[in-house]
């Protein structure tokens, strides 16, 4: 069962922020292996609880499963130092 991938608004930003080689990796890593097993990442815990991550090296991908309507919803794609600050969801 493939999920939908959709992305909050500030995502396209991280994205371009970060480097070409870990750009290409978080890319593939959300379209190619989150939308087929969403699981794969680490469930947050705390106040992010029922968020997840997948950690790339020193970057993080934060994530949520919207299980009833298949969609894997990047809320961030940033350095592990900082991808938490700010997160609404």
């Amino acid at each position: 069962m493939v999920y939908k991938v959709q992305y909050a608004a500030g995502v396209a930003k991280d994205l371009k922020n970060l480097p070409k080689q870990v750009k290409e990796k978080a890319l593939h890593v959300i379209e190619d292996i989150l939308a087929k097993i969403p699981t794969m990442g680490k469930p947050l815990s705390g106040p992010y609880k029922g968020l997840w991550k997948y950690r790339i090296g020193d970057f993080r991908i934060i994530y949520s499963i919207e299980q009833a309507q298949l969609v894997v919803f990047v809320l961030r794609v940033r350095h592990r130092k900082d991808v938490y600050q700010g997160i609404v969801f």
